[in-house]
């Protein structure tokens, strides 16, 4: 399992227009926001310390995700890009690089084409956002914790599992996994992890984008990492081999080494 030095980080709760939200900061260099998926990981990981070791990441939960609040708020996805438009004013950063996994991706573009000044470059892993007919997203909101684990993962036995999700019912972590579908489903249930109207404004996002996806990824396929790459007019798309949906947690070194190469270019 892939290990990465420890990067000292604090955890703030910072009032973002009114609502506190779950705050860690480490590392130091270039400004990077990465913005996690609907799995929750508000917590510090291994994968977070690579990133650190060259950017000062900021790694903020969304409303109702951990600690943050403000769920009440918001209705759909553009409501959370709005969040993160007043998350960026509130710290002062302008032309910040941005790392979104899957719902984060989602709001990532979504923040890209409500604000582009503020966005440099973005790196999104397995990005949501999308209906296609031919290749829909996989169910993510059912109770059978298996059979999720086995749609997550291209290895579903491997040591990155229990760090990336709870192994039953009965760990500890349910709750803030269970926080984390309720807060998921507000903006994602219906329509289901896409919004119809993002096709037609990927044009608006001229910033480099660097697409990673997980070659057997099951949840969302890599059809919609192509279709992303022939719609946003400077992405670039690179599929990692035997890596299912968690490409962070499964291929953390990989993951982390085409960030920073992206970033630093």
């Amino acid at each position: 399992m892939t290990t990465f030095p420890p990067i000292p980080h604090e955890t703030s709760m910072p009032a973002i227009d009114g609502r506190k939200t779950q705050l860690a900061v480490g590392g130091s260099g270039p400004p990077l926001v990465y913005l996690h998926s609907a799995s929750g990981e508000t917590e510090w990981m291994p994968f977070h310390d690579g990133l650190a070791a060259s950017f000062r990441l900021y790694l903020p939960a969304h409303p109702g995700f951990a600690l943050s609040e403000g769920l009440d708020q918001i209705r759909d996805i553009a409501d959370l890009a709005w969040h993160y438009v007043d998350f960026l004013e509130h710290l002062q950063l302008k032309q910040i690089d941005i790392v979104g996994f899957s719902l984060g991706a989602w709001i990532g573009l979504e923040l890209a084409i409500l604000r582009p000044s503020l966005v440099r470059r973005m790196v999104f892993v397995a990005a949501a956002g999308l209906h296609l007919k031919d290749a829909p997203i996989a169910e993510i909101f059912g109770d059978n914790m298996d059979a999720l684990r086995r749609k997550l993962f291209f290895d579903p036995e491997g040591p990155h599992v229990g760090l990336a999700m709870p192994s039953s019912l009965d760990d500890p972590r349910i709750l803030l996994w269970l926080r984390a579908r309720e807060a998921t489903a507000r903006v994602a249930w219906n329509p289901y992890l896409h919004n119809p109207k993002l096709p037609r404004h990927l044009r608006r996002i001229a910033c480099p984008v660097k697409l990673l996806w997980g070659r057997q990824d099951a949840i969302i396929p890599l059809a919609h990492g192509e279709y992303y790459a022939q719609h946003l007019p400077n992405a670039k798309l690179e599929a990692i081999d035997k890596c299912g949906h968690m490409l962070p947690f499964e291929k953390p070194a990989e993951f982390v080494a085409c960030t920073r190469s992206f970033l630093k270019d």
